[in-house]
């Protein structure tokens, strides 16, 4: 069988067959040669991990006494092994952890220089984390470089045979098939990252034009959030600036007992709240270190929160936790941030509308609810009231000569009585109640769970309340109302109309009695 050297001569020698042959690759001291089939397998393999695996396997058996690892380097120089044959695996996790403490000075060296390491003593190099029966001879590392960047390396350990330079050169075509296979892996993961997060943000801006709340769209994010990455404690704060702190709107994994956590942004403790106050992103890839982690999860290790920036300023942030330690690479922030960078625009275009949706249902002078709102108001708690079996009470109140205060004191005298009125009805009545301005001095209230009795009851303390709160050069501001309730009153009548026909009665019956006694 004709043969053609395509290597040097001697320890090492790679192998050419000429047409019609049946094998190619790696002679190293009258070893086997590698089969044209076997590398054929090692190309057909479903996956590119199990490819690896194979020119591993390959490598390893080529070789006399070697021990093979594949390597890979993330973007922060964290390492992790990929595929090995000769070392167990449990071996490997624990050469892990300490390599990911501090990294030996052969590998940092190839992760630096992007070349080749060879050491063809071991017993000689200083640097060497010899452990407890070993017996490792010669070493060789290649790097695969992608983007001018090492991203794995091949590493081919001996434990009898000493390893010569005409050795490493023969490797190196297998080397570079093997490199070849897991640069197209790794590409094709990086592509399908890339991706999946698009379409990530593709659909959250989608859930954004659909959800009919900022709740709503903010808990559809963290469900999508899990489900394209995986992670399992996801959390969305909103800042509140009445309350100056980040509220918890929106979670997944944590105990239902964290919904609604208020973190105060002028505490100096806590992931989300210095990510808010230093407007960038900050990522704890080992939270025992850390001066300001405020514990979340049970087990935590690492801790990544990323702010929701809108034109300078944090709208909220995006906090994800893991029990792993340095669960979130560079490469995983550069990928979420675009992505809170979405979120938070999509927030706050909600929030803007939400806004002019509520201006638009509010009285511009007062303040309270305005006649657009109020169908709605009273439909909903009509509703609410009969699926309960609860009462509602309505009371129309009318500011009584409010026409002559107008006209001796003047408009705006008029609109300051108006704007008074509904401030003292508001800190009179419960958050629930709904105040809203019917026409130009006429209010209706809406009083939920609140009984006929209860409602005359509530009227004598808000007759004291504005005769010593809403005053004018013209004296005390009188208020003449009248009340209509669900159970106090016939079911098919309009409760409202029902209410302003005894509230002009009710006012019927005070110009009566200041036409009898005009010091009434």
């Amino acid at each position: 069988m004709p043969r053609i050297s395509g290597g040097r001569s001697g320890t090492g020698e790679v192998v050419a067959v000429g047409p019609g042959a049946t094998t190619i690759g790696l002679h190293m001291n009258n070893t086997t040669l590698i089969r044209t089939d076997e590398l054929e397998r090692i190309l057909l393999e479903t996956t590119p991990r199990k490819a690896v695996q194979r020119a591993v396997d390959l490598i390893a058996q080529s070789i006399l006494s070697a021990s093979v690892t594949v390597m890979g380097v993330d973007i922060d120089q964290r390492v992790h092994f990929d595929a090995a044959n000769g070392i167990p695996w449990s071996v490997l996790r624990k050469v892990e952890a300490s390599f990911n403490q501090e990294l030996p000075r052969n590998i940092m060296g190839i992760i630096r220089g992007r070349e080749t390491c060879f050491i063809e003593d071991v017993g000689a190099y200083p640097d060497w984390r010899r452990r407890a029966a070993s017996d490792i001879v010669s070493y060789v590392g290649f790097p695969i470089i992608i983007d001018r960047r090492v991203v794995s390396i091949i590493n081919v350990q001996t434990s009898r045979q000493r390893l010569k330079p005409e050795d490493v050169d023969a490797l190196r075509p297998l080397i570079h098939l093997i490199s070849l296979i897991i640069a197209r892996y790794l590409k094709e993961q990086q592509s399908a990252n890339r991706e999946n997060f698009l379409s990530l943000l593709h659909e959250t801006t989608l859930d954004g034009v659909r959800a009919a709340s900022a709740v709503e769209f903010m808990n559809t994010v963290v469900k999508r959030i899990a489900r394209r990455l995986g992670y399992q404690y996801i959390a969305l704060f909103l800042y509140d600036d009445e309350t100056e702190s980040l509220i918890l709107r929106a979670q997944k994994g944590y105990t239902s007992e964290y919904d609604g956590l208020a973190l105060c942004v002028h505490d100096h403790v806590g992931v989300v709240v210095r990510a808010f106050r230093l407007r960038h992103t900050v990522n704890v890839s080992d939270v025992s270190a850390s001066s300001f982690y405020l514990r979340g999860v049970p087990g935590g290790r690492s801790d990544l929160a990323l702010p929701l920036m809108v034109g300078g300023k944090v709208i909220g942030v995006l906090n994800l936790e893991s029990k792993k330690a340095a669960a979130f690479s560079r490469e995983d922030v550069r990928n979420l941030t675009p992505l809170a960078a979405g979120v938070g625009l999509m927030l706050a275009s909600m929030q803007i509308k939400q806004l002019l949706r509520e201006q638009a249902l509010l009285d511009g002078l007062t303040g309270a609810h305005n006649r657009h709102a109020m169908d709605g108001i009273v439909v909903e708690e009509l509703e609410r009231a009969r699926r309960h079996g609860h009462d509602v009470s309505f009371v129309m109140l009318d500011i009584d000569e409010f026409k002559s205060i107008n006209d001796r004191l003047g408009h705006a005298e008029g609109d300051r009585v108006l704007e008074t009125l509904v401030t003292v009805l508001r800190k009179s009545l419960r958050a629930i109640d709904k105040v809203i301005r019917y026409g130009g001095d006429e209010f209706l209230l809406v009083l939920p769970e609140t009984s006929q009795r209860e409602t005359e009851l509530l009227l004598e303390r808000l007759r004291a309340g504005i005769g010593t709160q809403v005053l004018t050069a013209m004296g005390a501001v009188h208020c003449s109302s009248g009340i209509a309730t669900v159970r106090g009153d016939p079911e098919e009548g309009d409760l409202v109309q029902l209410a302003d026909k005894r509230m002009y009665q009710a006012k019927a019956r005070y110009r009566a009695q200041l036409e009898e006694d005009p010091g009434y």
